[in-house]
């Protein structure tokens, strides 16, 4: 890992910028698709009012790989490799939201009727993915990381500023920096109707299941099962969520 690492390092010092804007920024190397990215986000990303709205409503379908119909993008969205996102139909995307996919090989899913909240951050790492199902709400500044992979169910609930992330860097070798150890990513997976309160941490390799809630701010270190309500650092259980009588 450490060496692939190297060899990339290697390899991006001796490109040229605009070889690296393009992999990195624009997801394409023919220069067609850049003339495109450079005109639609200069010329939209940041205009006002519901004119802005609508033009993007009309011209980033040309940009980004897939935008559901009824789809709202507000102002100030940044937007790398577009042609590897995928925006649900229904769905609003507040002021300052990052898509931050590295690559072609990398993607960003939302499903129908998202709302990402101002400043959401979304990571892909260079192969990594994040999807995220239907009726889903992020919260501000959020940070979704999906370097080994981050899947997400419906009806999630991300409150603001919560930190869900795919990965770790590698550490065994004494003899080298740890920024050129590689990382590794086990994944992530959030089932359905899943409420993380105000800045929870995630760490890679969890699952937690369907219909729990951890409270704000805890740290989850292991898999929560169904239905379960979580607290503290590290994340224990509080009480079973069970269905009320009558």
């Amino acid at each position: 890992m450490g060496r692939h690492i190297h060899g990339n390092r290697q390899s991006q010092a001796s490109d040229s910028a605009l070889n690296k804007y393009l992999k990195r920024v624009v997801g394409s190397r023919r220069k067609t698709d850049l003339l495109k990215y450079e005109l639609i986000t200069m010329l939209l990303t940041n205009f006002p009012g519901a004119a802005g709205l609508i033009l993007r409503q009309k011209i980033y379908p040309l940009l980004v790989g897939h935008y559901g119909k009824g789809t709202a993008v507000s102002r100030g969205v940044t937007l790398r490799c577009p042609n590897r996102l995928s925006l649900g139909a229904g769905s609003m995307i507040d002021d300052g939201v990052f898509f931050d996919i590295k690559s072609d090989a990398a993607a960003v899913t939302l499903g129908a009727r998202s709302q990402i909240m101002h400043g959401a951050h979304f990571e892909t790492g260079y192969s990594g993915h994040i999807t995220l199902g239907d009726d889903c709400y992020v919260g501000a500044f959020a940070i979704l990381n999906g370097y080994g992979g981050l899947e997400i169910g419906n009806n999630a609930l991300i409150a603001g500023h919560c930190h869900i992330v795919s990965g770790n860097h590698c550490f065994a070798d004494l003899s080298q920096p740890m920024n050129s150890q590689g990382i590794a990513g086990q994944g992530i997976i959030i089932e359905d109707d899943v409420w993380l309160g105000a800045g929870v941490k995630v760490l890679d390799g969890i699952r937690i299941g369907r219909g729990s809630i951890v409270s704000a701010g805890a740290v989850v270190t292991r898999d929560v099962p169904p239905c379960s309500i979580m607290g503290g650092v590290p994340a224990k259980l509080i009480r079973q969520r069970r269905q009320e009588r009558g």
